[in-house]
């Protein structure tokens, strides 16, 4: 059996994230990992509330919460190189620590890749067919919350599964958990895919949101010409570097355009709630005839 990944959800010691809030988003996303990302991806992992980072044991690998990430969300190493990622508090921020947990389940260091055909969206904006070597992150293609699902009442992202880089499309196949992709290597409203073309050594991205370079949804960005990315490739790994380069829309301002989405997730949080409610009050009663007796 394969050592288990110990993930930890804590925060920098200064955002106001009530314990009972971080306790309650790494329960979900501990479900998630164990009943829908492990059965996939063929991983072992825990995920645990910590209330502080001294509190964080050291082989653990932190996903830390902070109230402002000034451009330093997403994946990083520490000194060891070892990973941690960084996710800003926000009213949806248990999508954003779902997905960098998975993400770094998947790829643990940031830099594995499959190789497969350039995307049919990136073809249909004039990209030339060839074969790429794309970078694995799970959650990108359909992280928008519209593709988001509940666990225990939390909100946790959509992933691809390892079929998302098959060569065609096959019926039947699952494409991301919730089906929300539906063909291989196809990017949602909202998302992103990279890759790296081996005759230009560039690595393009694929965004299917607006963006200071481009308001054409979709639309393919060269990162190494048009950004910093090779710059920080020089000091850091691949999916770190990519983060910084790529702009991400806050869940809550995405939520908040979306009236019946948003009151379909408060009425999902609310139902959970109210049958925790009832079965604390049920086992409280329990409890009192137990002492008593």
């Amino acid at each position: 059996m394969a050592l288990p990944i110990h993930v930890a959800l804590t925060t920098d010691g200064t955002t106001p994230v009530a314990l009972s809030d971080l306790t309650r988003v790494a329960a979900a996303i501990a479900k998630q990992v164990v009943r829908d990302f492990e059965p996939i991806w063929n991983v072992n992992a825990t995920v645990d509330a910590f209330q502080t980072l001294e509190d964080v044991p050291s082989d653990y690998w932190p996903i830390i919460v902070q109230k402002d990430v000034q451009g330093a969300a997403g994946y990083h190493e520490d000194e060891s190189g070892q990973p941690f990622a960084v996710v800003e508090f926000e009213k949806e921020w248990s999508l954003t620590a779902s997905h960098e947990c998975l993400e770094m389940l998947a790829d643990p260091f940031g830099r594995r890749l499959r190789a497969g055909k350039v995307p049919d969206q990136a073809l249909a904006v004039g990209v030339k067919n060839s074969r790429v070597s794309f970078l694995v992150e799970v959650c990108d293609p359909s992280e928008d919350i519209k593709f988001a699902y509940q666990v225990n009442g939390v909100t946790v992202s959509d992933f691809y599964t390892p079929e998302y880089f098959d060569p065609v499309s096959s019926p039947g196949v699952r494409y991301s958990f919730t089906g929300a992709i539906d063909a291989p290597r196809k990017v949602l409203d909202g998302g992103y895919l990279s890759w790296r073309d081996p005759v230009s050594a560039h690595w393009f991205q694929l965004r299917m949101f607006p963006d200071t370079v481009s308001k054409k949804v979709p639309h393919v960005i060269d990162l190494t010409a048009n950004t910093v990315f090779a710059k920080l490739l020089a000091d850091t790994n691949l999916r770190a570097a990519i983060d910084r380069v790529t702009p991400r829309p806050k869940p809550a301002a995405v939520i908040a355009k979306a009236p019946t989405l948003m009151a379909a997730r408060r009425q999902g949080t609310d139902d959970v709630e109210t049958a925790q409610t009832a079965r604390a009050k049920a086992l409280r009663s329990t409890l009192r005839k137990l002492v008593k007796g």
